[in-house]
């Protein structure tokens, strides 16, 4: 049974339909590569997964369950979690602070992911941990942004654009940490990102959004071959 199932899912912002007939399924653990141009219907998508935006038809299964009724704080708890585009911190806390907060919701003593072990995963957080995040580097505020999309014990992680304002080696290493959080926990993501070459690395499977409607959907070896980006 798949993890996560999308079948015909439209949605938009008052009376525009931004996306049409979305259909895919996801398997535990694995990793989504989400591309398109902007403007695709991408951010639409994952808005729509998390309840932030109501679906206008079709429907979406977690874990064996329909959803679409299910408040955005239902699916948080329910594993599903979405690192925004723009990072999504408190700048004004601390790391620690930060962590704090998001764990005293989404992260009990038996959760996946806890503050120590979150610590243990990226000792510059815990390097940090009495830093204002706001002044930070852009890469560690992005370490952090996505430590606390994990907190908790995520099922399913929806990113939407991690790699923007980082350097060439700093989307690398926050890519790795995205492929072994995935691989060691058979948490499953869904990456939507502009750094083509940077998610198709990490990716087992590629889905390609154009207008609104689902115009790939294969893997990174075919994505690569197949004539797919002039939809870029």
């Amino acid at each position: 049974m798949s993890l996560l199932a999308l079948s015909g899912i439209a949605a938009g912002y008052g009376s525009k339909t931004v996306i049409q007939d979305v259909s895919f399924a996801l398997d535990a653990g694995s990793i989504l590569a989400f591309l398109g141009h902007n403007g695709a219907g991408k951010t639409t998508t994952l808005r729509t997964l998390m309840g932030l935006l109501p679906s206008r038809a079709g429907n979406i299964v977690f874990d064996g369950k329909p959803i679409d009724r299910l408040s955005t704080a239902d699916r948080v708890g329910g594993g599903l979690r979405l690192l925004p585009e723009g990072r999504g911190i408190f700048p004004d806390l601390t790391v620690a602070e930060n962590i704090e907060v998001v764990a005293a919701r989404n992260a009990p003593a038996n959760a996946m992911f806890t503050p120590d072990s979150l610590f243990r995963l990226f000792p510059v957080l815990a390097e940090r941990r009495a830093t204002r995040a706001g002044s930070m580097s852009g890469g560690q505020q992005q370490m952090l942004a996505f430590g606390l999309s994990i907190l908790g014990t995520p099922r399913c992680l929806l990113l939407d654009e991690p790699s923007i304002g980082l350097a060439p080696n700093l989307v690398e290493r926050l890519f790795d940490q995205v492929r072994d959080v995935c691989r060691a926990h058979a948490v499953t993501a869904i990456l939507v990102e502009q750094n083509v070459a940077a998610a198709l690395r990490i990716a087992d499977r590629v889905i390609i959004m154009n207008n609104g409607r689902v115009v790939f959907d294969g893997s990174p070896d075919q994505a690569r071959s197949d004539n797919v980006w002039h939809y870029f």
